[in-house]
Order: C-alpha cells, then structure tokens, then sequence
C-alpha cells in the first residue's frame, strides 16, 4: 500500500484529522501510522484489507442512510 492511499482512505473515513482515527482502528500507534503516512516505514500488508473492511462497513452504512433519507423525503413529498 503506498502512503498516499492510506491517506486517502484515512480522509474518507475520519476526515482531515484521520492518522488518530486510524491508529485508534488498526490498533497501532498514532507516530507509527504519522510514519507509514509520510513514507519513512513501510506500510505493512495487513492494513489494505483491514482499511478496505473499514471503507466497506462505512459505505454501507451511508447507503443505509441515502436510503432513508430518500423515503423520508418521498414520504413528505406524498403527504403535500
């Protein structure tokens, strides 16, 4: 996994302020993912499928959500 990724993935996932978050996730050391980001360690192999279950769960979590969101404003636009 290249730095820029993991970057990508910590962005979609917990926002601008995501190495924290992602450490708190991995169980890892927030200096150790602030390394990986910045390319000084190696990011190791177990941490694309770890981040892809993390994007996976989250994506689906906000389709639930779109979905919702779309019944509840056909729901109004029915009642009007």
């Amino acid at each position: 996994m290249r730095p820029d990724l993991l970057a990508a993935a910590g962005e979609a996932l917990f926002g601008p302020e995501w190495r924290r978050p992602v450490a708190a996730a991995l169980g890892v050391d927030a200096r150790l993912v602030q390394r990986w980001a910045a390319g000084q360690r190696d990011i190791p192999d177990t941490v694309a499928p770890a981040l892809l279950a993390l994007l996976g769960r989250e994506a689906s979590a906000l389709e639930a959500q779109a979905l919702a969101l779309r019944r509840a404003a056909a729901a109004i636009e029915e009642a009007e």
